[in-house]
């Protein structure tokens, strides 16, 4: 169980129930910050927001960590849904004082709704909630009893996208999409062309304090290079076996990753880092292993949360 911290006390209950569902699912996943932040479209700084309860995630970060933790999205869509309309102070679909609802058709006097009325229909907000959490539950229902798939492209785009099919399971849900293969992704972010879906680490060392790790996607053949609790301008990068390389550096927050190199195994790529201090080191060349990722900066006693 993660040291997490402990949530505002004024947040609202739908807003904390879709933060500890979040919670839950990052620590079922294994997955650190750095790890989300790679594998979505939000950094690690904006994921300690969201899952410390200091901002409400957008529906695009809580669908991309979905994809990435292979959970329930009909069920997170609906949480989400929940959680935004008491963020943001909105009344549920169909929700209203009896003044503004009148019961009869004369509407010079309109008569307040009968006891008899309120026994046999509950409140307009909780069936809203009802219907969203029933839609939730029947989706996630008749996707259990579907088929996943992961779908990536080949060398040669023009033939169409590859999928190899595979059993529903709850390490397997959803879709994996990558847009590159091999020698096609040379250069590119591993998150914008989906590598980063199925990526692990095959190789980690560390160059003061710094942690560097190779990063391997089975599904392009690609790798890069990864540092983390680094600092603005310590640079990753990532050197393939016939020299190719390519590198980034951190802008801000304390880690970056490195654009890929083509890569048929990982034993054909090192990760390297040269910080700014002058240090440098790099990785041997991956192994077939896949090792526990680098513990994240905010795993440190001080921080009081993952």
């Amino acid at each position: 169980m993660a040291n997490w911290k402990s949530l505002p006390q004024d947040l609202d209950p739908d807003v904390r129930n879709l933060v500890e569902q979040l919670r839950q699912y990052k620590d079922r996943s294994g997955l650190s910050l750095a790890a989300l932040a790679e594998r979505t479209l939000h950094s690690k700084s904006s994921w300690e927001r969201y899952l410390n309860g200091k901002a409400l995630p957008p529906r695009q970060a809580v669908e991309s960590l979905g994809r990435a933790v292979g959970a329930d999205s009909a069920r997170l869509a609906a949480l989400w849904e929940l959680a935004e309309r008491a963020w943001s102070g909105r009344e549920a679909p169909g929700q209203g004082s009896p003044a503004d609802s009148p019961t009869s058709t004369d509407s010079a006097a309109p008569t307040a709704p009968s006891s008899h009325a309120k026994d046999v229909a509950p409140p307009a907000g909780r069936t809203a909630r009802g219907k969203l959490l029933l839609t939730a539950a029947a989706v996630v229902t008749v996707l259990a009893l579907g088929a996943a798939a992961v779908v990536w492209w080949g060398p040669d785009d023009s033939t169409g996208p590859h999928t190899v099919a595979h059993s529903a399971s709850p390490s397997a849900a959803g879709q994996l999409y990558t847009h590159c293969f091999q020698e096609s992704c040379a250069g590119k972010s591993p998150k914008e062309t989906g590598c980063a879906g199925d990526a692990w680490t095959a190789a980690m060392t560390r160059v003061h304090g710094v942690y560097v790790e190779l990063r391997y996607s089975d599904s392009c053949k690609a790798a890069w290079s990864r540092i983390s609790w680094g600092h603005p301008g310590d640079i990753a990068k990532v050197v393939a076996a016939e020299h190719a390389s390519y590198q980034d550096k951190v802008h801000y927050d304390t880690d970056i990753y490195s654009p890929m190199v083509a890569s048929a195994t990982p034993s054909g790529a090192r990760a390297c880092t040269v910080l700014t201090s002058g240090a440098h080191g790099c990785t041997k060349p991956g192994g077939s292993t896949h090792l526990t990722e680098a513990p994240d900066p905010t795993l440190s006693p001080s921080a009081g949360n993952r």
